[in-house]
Protein backbone atom coordinates (compact mmCIF):
# COMPACT_ATOMS: atom_id res chain seq x y z
CA UNK A 1 0.00 0.00 0.00
CA UNK A 2 1.46 2.93 -1.12
CA UNK A 3 1.73 5.68 1.99
CA UNK A 4 1.56 2.42 4.52
CA UNK A 5 4.40 3.16 7.70
CA UNK A 6 5.93 0.64 9.26
CA UNK A 7 6.65 3.11 12.09
CA UNK A 8 3.70 1.73 15.06
CA UNK A 9 5.24 -1.33 14.39
CA UNK A 10 8.71 -0.13 14.87
CA UNK A 11 8.08 1.71 17.76
CA UNK A 12 6.56 -0.97 19.36
CA UNK A 13 9.49 -3.33 18.64
CA UNK A 14 11.92 -0.64 19.93
CA UNK A 15 9.93 -0.51 23.36
CA UNK A 16 9.63 -4.36 23.55
CA UNK A 17 13.37 -4.45 23.21
CA UNK A 18 13.88 -1.52 25.93
CA UNK A 19 11.55 -3.05 28.54
CA UNK A 20 13.66 -6.16 27.96
CA UNK A 21 16.89 -4.53 28.25
CA UNK A 22 15.63 -2.74 31.68
CA UNK A 23 14.40 -6.03 33.28
CA UNK A 24 17.71 -7.74 32.26
CA UNK A 25 19.40 -5.03 33.82
CA UNK A 26 17.10 -5.06 36.99
CA UNK A 27 17.76 -8.47 37.29
CA UNK A 28 21.03 -8.55 37.20
CA UNK A 29 21.68 -5.64 39.85
CA UNK A 30 19.15 -7.54 42.42
CA UNK A 31 21.68 -10.76 41.43
CA UNK A 32 24.28 -8.86 43.63
CA UNK A 33 24.94 -10.08 46.90
CA UNK A 34 24.06 -7.72 49.73
CA UNK A 35 27.62 -8.36 51.13
CA UNK A 36 30.37 -7.53 48.37
CA UNK A 37 27.90 -6.84 46.00
CA UNK A 38 29.33 -9.46 43.18
CA UNK A 39 27.34 -10.88 41.05
CA UNK A 40 25.72 -13.95 41.73
CA UNK A 41 22.68 -15.79 39.98
CA UNK A 42 21.59 -18.26 42.45
CA UNK A 43 21.98 -15.33 44.89
CA UNK A 44 18.62 -13.81 43.62
CA UNK A 45 16.50 -17.51 43.97
CA UNK A 46 17.44 -17.66 47.36
CA UNK A 47 15.09 -16.37 50.48
CA UNK A 48 16.22 -13.45 52.36
CA UNK A 49 16.69 -16.10 55.69
CA UNK A 50 19.24 -17.66 53.11
CA UNK A 51 20.59 -14.37 51.88
CA UNK A 52 21.89 -13.15 55.73
CA UNK A 53 23.28 -16.61 55.99
CA UNK A 54 25.39 -16.71 52.41
CA UNK A 55 26.34 -13.34 53.74
CA UNK A 56 27.03 -14.27 56.99
CA UNK A 57 29.69 -16.97 55.53
CA UNK A 58 30.92 -14.61 52.70
CA UNK A 59 31.92 -12.40 55.78
CA UNK A 60 33.65 -14.99 57.84
CA UNK A 61 35.42 -15.88 54.67
CA UNK A 62 36.68 -12.50 54.21
CA UNK A 63 37.76 -11.90 57.77
CA UNK A 64 35.26 -9.45 58.20
CA UNK A 65 33.72 -9.45 61.85
CA UNK A 66 32.71 -5.48 61.45
CA UNK A 67 30.01 -6.80 58.93
CA UNK A 68 28.95 -9.34 60.63
CA UNK A 69 28.71 -7.69 63.84
CA UNK A 70 27.32 -4.26 61.86
CA UNK A 71 24.48 -6.32 59.82
CA UNK A 72 23.67 -9.83 61.24
CA UNK A 73 23.80 -9.20 65.24
CA UNK A 74 20.84 -8.91 67.00
CA UNK A 75 20.34 -5.47 68.86
CA UNK A 76 20.19 -7.95 72.31
CA UNK A 77 23.34 -9.57 71.60
CA UNK A 78 24.89 -6.33 70.67
CA UNK A 79 23.75 -5.13 74.27
CA UNK A 80 25.58 -8.23 76.54
CA UNK A 81 28.80 -8.00 74.84
CA UNK A 82 30.97 -4.45 73.89
CA UNK A 83 31.84 -3.87 70.21
CA UNK A 84 35.26 -4.02 70.88
CA UNK A 85 35.13 -7.08 72.71
CA UNK A 86 32.92 -8.91 70.12
CA UNK A 87 35.19 -7.89 67.25
CA UNK A 88 38.69 -8.60 68.76
CA UNK A 89 36.54 -12.51 69.63
CA UNK A 90 35.28 -12.83 66.46
CA UNK A 91 38.72 -11.70 64.73
CA UNK A 92 40.38 -14.58 66.62
CA UNK A 93 38.19 -17.32 66.14
CA UNK A 94 38.08 -16.27 61.79
CA UNK A 95 41.73 -15.72 61.53
CA UNK A 96 42.76 -18.95 61.27
CA UNK A 97 40.29 -19.43 57.89
CA UNK A 98 41.49 -19.52 54.67
CA UNK A 99 38.62 -20.30 52.92
CA UNK A 100 34.60 -21.06 53.15
CA UNK A 101 33.27 -23.09 49.95
CA UNK A 102 29.78 -24.07 50.27
CA UNK A 103 28.27 -27.13 49.69
CA UNK A 104 24.39 -27.01 49.94
CA UNK A 105 21.76 -24.70 51.89
CA UNK A 106 18.65 -24.72 52.19
CA UNK A 107 15.29 -22.72 53.95
CA UNK A 108 14.08 -25.36 56.30
CA UNK A 109 10.85 -22.90 57.43
CA UNK A 110 9.67 -20.67 60.31
CA UNK A 111 8.71 -21.58 63.49
CA UNK A 112 7.95 -19.73 66.84
CA UNK A 113 9.33 -16.01 65.70
CA UNK A 114 12.34 -17.61 63.91
CA UNK A 115 13.42 -18.86 60.65
CA UNK A 116 15.39 -21.99 60.32
CA UNK A 117 18.82 -22.76 57.38
CA UNK A 118 20.85 -25.64 57.10
CA UNK A 119 24.31 -24.73 55.75
CA UNK A 120 27.11 -27.28 54.21
CA UNK A 121 30.25 -26.02 53.71
CA UNK A 122 34.29 -26.81 53.69
CA UNK A 123 36.50 -24.44 55.83
CA UNK A 124 39.83 -24.41 54.55
CA UNK A 125 42.40 -23.22 57.58
CA UNK A 126 45.63 -21.28 57.12
CA UNK A 127 47.44 -24.90 58.34
CA UNK A 128 46.18 -26.01 55.11
CA UNK A 129 43.84 -28.49 56.64
CA UNK A 130 39.99 -28.77 55.95
CA UNK A 131 37.10 -29.40 57.82
CA UNK A 132 33.30 -30.12 56.48
CA UNK A 133 30.24 -28.59 58.88
CA UNK A 134 26.55 -29.05 58.60
CA UNK A 135 24.98 -26.02 60.74
CA UNK A 136 21.48 -25.13 61.32
CA UNK A 137 21.64 -21.09 61.55
CA UNK A 138 18.34 -19.52 63.22
CA UNK A 139 17.43 -15.90 62.19
CA UNK A 140 14.81 -12.88 63.36
CA UNK A 141 13.44 -10.25 61.35
CA UNK A 142 14.79 -7.06 63.24
CA UNK A 143 13.82 -3.87 61.28
CA UNK A 144 13.45 -5.31 58.08
CA UNK A 145 16.59 -7.52 58.16
CA UNK A 146 17.27 -11.38 58.95
CA UNK A 147 19.78 -11.33 61.57
CA UNK A 148 21.30 -14.55 63.00
CA UNK A 149 20.63 -15.65 66.49
CA UNK A 150 23.75 -16.47 68.11
CA UNK A 151 22.60 -17.91 71.01
CA UNK A 152 20.53 -20.84 69.60
CA UNK A 153 22.64 -21.53 67.08
CA UNK A 154 26.05 -21.58 68.31
CA UNK A 155 25.61 -22.61 71.63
Amino acid sequence: MPGHSNKPVLKLIAAVIFMIIIAAAAGALSSCREYDDKFDVSYYFKTDPEKAVLDFIYAISNHDSVYIYDNLILNKDKKKLSREKYLRELTEIISDVENIEIKRIVYLGFENDMSKVVVEFDVKYKNKETSHYKKYIYLMKENSRWKIVFDKTFI
